[in-house]
């Protein structure tokens, strides 16, 4: 039997980068997925990706003013209870707009994320789980240069990710986030790093499979924040290698 057959789960911010490589991977393993994004972007290249067994919602939970985001966030909500009635899995894309300003940027993300949550979190199943995923390992690292918005966000996010760990728990929902580095996607490249000590850049794909690891296997683990970043945490030097 496939490995996600009868979960169902909604990947918010699927249809591009790691969003996408995560809803791919439940496709594959039979589950059910409602995949969001901010807009039509990257609708149809997802469609074509995923299939049938994906359904595909527009949902700009990024809107500046707070009463649309709000509803944008309830409607997918409501979406997702119409489509599935509970959900198994949540995966939370939180990567900053390049559009946008640092500090709008991080405070839409920040909101966003806030609001995907809060919304969806009274449709997971007792056992179910949260994973959130930004792109800011590379960020967290002192003297990185041009990464306050990343470093930012990533802060915000993870610790609303222990927080929602604490305020689930009663109900086994696990919350934890994947913090990416060194990873080769666009929005890490404006980083500026090079390689990690595991000698390459990482992939979207590993990511995607950390974040399936934390939602399906670890069944003990809540309120963590799992790097996945070839070893750049355990790096002493200032800066990635070239």
């Amino acid at each position: 039997m496939p490995k996600y057959a009868g979960r169902n789960a909604v990947v918010v911010g699927g249809t591009t980068g790691v969003g996408l490589a995560i809803a791919k991977r439940l496709v594959e393993g039979g589950a059910q997925v409602l995949v969001t994004a901010d807009g039509a972007h990257g609708f149809a290249d997802a469609a074509g990706r995923l299939g049938s067994a994906a359904s595909l919602v527009a949902c700009d939970l990024s809107a500046a003013d707070a009463a649309n985001a709000s509803d944008a966030a309830a409607a997918l909500a409501a979406e997702a209870q119409r489509v599935f009635g509970t959900v198994d899995m949540l995966f939370v894309g939180a990567e900053p707009p390049t559009a946008q300003g640092a500090l709008d940027g991080c405070a839409s993300t920040a909101k966003g994320t806030y609001l995907a949550a809060q919304a969806l979190a009274p449709l997971l199943a007792d056992d179910g789980a949260v994973v959130f995923t930004t792109i800011a390992a590379d960020a967290c690292r002192p003297g990185m240069p041009d990464a306050g918005v990343y470093a930012m966000t990533a802060s915000a996010v993870h610790a609303f990710a222990r927080v929602l760990a604490v305020e689930l728990a009663d109900r086994g929902v696990r919350v934890n986030a994947v913090a990416p580095g060194a990873i080769d996607m666009p929005l890490a490249r404006n980083l500026r790093s090079g390689t990690a000590p595991l000698g390459r850049r990482g992939s979207v794909d590993d990511v995607a499979r950390a974040a399936l690891f934390l939602a399906a296997d670890a069944t003990f683990t809540t309120g963590t924040v799992l790097a996945v970043d070839g070893g750049l945490r355990s790096d002493s030097s200032p800066g990635l290698r070239s």
